[in-house]
């Protein structure tokens, strides 16, 4: 990639980190416990990129046909402990079910070499996200950090992206963001970011080409031939 790129930025989970199967855990904990079944990998990974409250309420319309909702009250109760379930189990199973993707310090320590700024931009909340970080040895690779406490909007919208480019005092034409989800392709479209399509995550291929990302990549490693 031509040197016009000054900064890279990438989502958290299923990029950088492997949660993967901590997530899908988690998910269904939370629904085997508090609604009495759960959903299917497919429809749990087209949540993912999003904030945890907003997957649920949609997971939650797409169950609509159950018994258990009657009305937005009844609603805002499921989600409240369908939430509560997924943090506990998050909380207690967490540093044992998460991992960096391989090579993923390398790759980061080697962009910053090259004179890449480094940012993590996820929904994730701050406290478990920088206990991912910390815990997968990453945290001390990073120029900024946008959490889910960061901005009002979350992806898909491009509003964490846009604040981490003003952290980070770089154009949107000199960015890109790397994400493993269409949520990420479109939120960093939409703040005028180049993307990579981080086929190492869960997401199908299909699912991320079908957003048009700038650049696709099978493994991490891959950024160090893009970014070069």
């Amino acid at each position: 990639m031509e040197k016009q790129t000054n900064a890279i930025l990438f989502d958290l989970d299923g990029t950088l980190i492997d949660t993967t199967d901590l997530i899908l855990q988690c998910f269904k904990f939370s629904w085997t416990k508090v609604c009495g079944f759960e959903h299917s990998r497919e429809t749990l990974i087209e949540t993912f990129g999003t904030p945890l409250r907003d997957a649920m309420h949609r997971l939650l319309v797409l169950s609509a046909s159950k018994d258990f909702i009657r009305g937005a009250q009844a609603q805002n109760t499921t989600v409240e402990e369908l939430l509560g379930a997924y943090r506990t189990f998050n909380v207690l199973n967490h540093d044992a079910l998460t991992r960096p993707f391989d090579g993923t310090r390398e790759v980061l320590t080697e962009l910053r070499s090259r004179g890449y700024s480094i940012a993590v931009v996820t929904s994730k909340g701050r406290e478990l996200g920088l206990r991912g970080l910390k815990l997968c040895a990453l945290d001390d690779l990073l120029d900024s950090a946008i959490f889910l406490e960061d901005t009002t909007v979350h992806k898909p919208h491009p509003e964490p992206i846009l604040i981490a480019l003003e952290r980070l005092n770089t154009p949107a034409n000199a960015a890109v963001y790397v994400g493993d989800s269409r949520h990420d392709i479109v939120a960093a479209q939409a703040a005028g970011v180049r993307t990579v399509g981080a086929l190492w995550g869960p997401s199908p291929r299909t699912k991320l080409e079908r957003e048009r990302p700038s650049f696709v990549a099978e493994s991490i490693t891959d950024l160090l031939e893009i970014f070069n």
